[in-house]
């Protein structure tokens, strides 16, 4: 294994790229990044930072970018098996991420290693600086919550032994929350929960560290848990999840609040669901009912090939053609942007096809796009555009070129999938399909169902 001693050392090849790679993730990557509570965040002390896992590489990339003001770089921890390749190994050690040995990935003889990524832990908290790690240890597609291991916890009390108990160490609970984990030029919100001090366990831990150890982490998990948007139910997932996609635009607009700022979106969402586990203890019945219409209408709009925001707003010939004009004056920058990105950005497919865990793909393709395809490709273009007009002085130029044309790219693609959305939802309307009435009516009744439901509760 190789040594992860000076991991947490300042590196200047690490430092010259860090601010491309946050340009990339905050402005190209993502249409818009959120911190939230950026304020909470501890100085000048040993900081465990931790949070849920839903979205492999960018989850850990979220983190880091919420400490972009902060002038400690978190050390990272993830699972083993991914270290393997000395290759590979090397260049994760590069970005600061060291290995957590599971027996399941790494086989029995491996987790021995853990002690020594422990102590490497706490020595870098002992330095107050950051560790971050995802106590789920896996990732899922779901908004929920997982159960948490103990590591994190652990490495607080073994950083707080090293200080002879004297000085407080902080669990820093984090959430991240997506409008897609696939798409580019989605949304991510990052929230910052209050830090937990640690050292009101520091007399619990000396007598009985399993019980320190269990109570600060269950208290963790409630902290995440109360950051993002958990969905316990198994058995309701499905109709949760939508009941938060439709009436969660509908609650912002009713108190005035813009409907698609992400923040407040989450905010309801996450009262959404609330309302609806209390619905459930208080008025199992009107809860059935709910539920039900809230099943049909996902089968419905499933049969349409629809989503619901096609949904949310009223049949408007006049909208319809707004867009559409809009749509056919991007189409020439979708075109060019299709045809300078289709190499360097499907570069990343030739891995991912080959990955089975699809929550991995994501992270993949900014790594491999914004690392290792769009450079060289901006490369090629400059030397072109250099040689064959001598104008070397356009280079900064074609840069920033790029970058809105990536950007635009995308964003008149999806423009134009809605579009091709509007026109099938018009010609469902025009012909006056049964299956669409029929969503249109579910639908209706549904937000008629929450406005009860929620008014009643106020």
């Amino acid at each position: 294994m190789i040594s992860f001693e000076n991991i947490n050392k300042p590196n200047w090849k690490y430092d010259a790229i860090r601010p491309y790679i946050e340009l990339m993730h905050n402005f190209v990557f993502y249409k818009n990044f959120y911190v939230l509570h950026r304020e909470r965040i501890p100085q000048d002390c040993p900081i465990v930072a931790i949070s849920n896992h839903q979205n492999g590489l960018s989850d850990a990339l979220g983190i880091l970018f919420t400490f972009s003001k902060d002038k400690r770089r978190p050390v990272f921890i993830a699972r083993g098996d991914i270290f393997k390749n000395r290759i590979a190994a090397k260049g994760l050690h590069f970005l600061r991420i060291m290995p957590a040995f599971r027996r399941q990935d790494v086989g029995y003889a491996n987790v021995k290693h853990n002690e020594e990524i422990f102590d490497q832990s706490a020595k870098i908290l002992n330095e107050n600086g950051v560790v971050a790690l995802f106590p789920e240890a896996g990732h899922q597609d779901r908004h929920f919550l997982g159960t948490f291991k103990k590591g994190f916890a652990r490495m607080a009390f073994r950083a707080a032994e090293l200080r002879n108990f004297q000085d407080p160490v902080y669990v820093l609970p984090m959430s991240n929350h997506y409008t897609n984990y696939f798409s580019v030029q989605g949304q991510l919100v990052m929230t910052v929960g209050e830090p937990i001090d640690i050292s009101y366990l520091y007399d619990t831990y000396k007598e009985n560290p399993s019980m320190a150890l269990k109570t600060l982490t269950e208290r963790a998990r409630e902290s995440v848990g109360n950051l993002m948007l958990d969905i316990k139910t198994k058995e309701y997932y499905e109709e949760y999840e939508m009941l938060c996609e439709i009436y969660s635009r509908e609650m912002l607009i009713s108190e005035g609040k813009a409907f698609n700022n992400l923040p407040l979106q989450l905010d309801a969402s996450k009262r959404i669901v609330a309302r609806l586990e209390s619905l459930e203890q208080e008025e199992p019945g009107k809860h059935s009912d709910l539920m039900k219409e809230t099943y049909q209408y996902i089968r419905s709009i499933e049969k349409l090939h629809l989503r619901d925001w096609i949904f949310a707003k009223n049949m408007s010939f006049a909208s319809f053609l707004a867009n559409l004009l809009l749509s056919l004056i991007l189409a020439p920058i979708v075109i060019v942007g299709w045809l300078l990105y289709f190499i360097p950005f499907n570069a990343s497919h030739l891995i991912t096809r080959k990955i089975g865990d699809q929550m991995l793909h994501s992270s993949f393709h900014f790594a491999i796009w914004t690392l290792v395809s769009y450079p060289i490709w901006f490369i090629i273009l400059s030397l072109i555009i250099g040689f064959t007009t001598n104008l070397w002085w356009t280079i900064p130029i074609l840069f920033v070129a790029c970058l809105l044309t990536v950007i635009y790219y995308f964003r008149g693609r999806t423009l134009i999938k809605k579009l091709y959305n509007r026109i099938r939802r018009f010609v469902f309307w025009y012909r006056g399909d049964y299956r669409y009435k029929n969503a249109v009516k579910s639908r209706a009744a549904i937000v008629e169902m929450m406005n009860e439901i929620c008014k009643n509760k106020s």
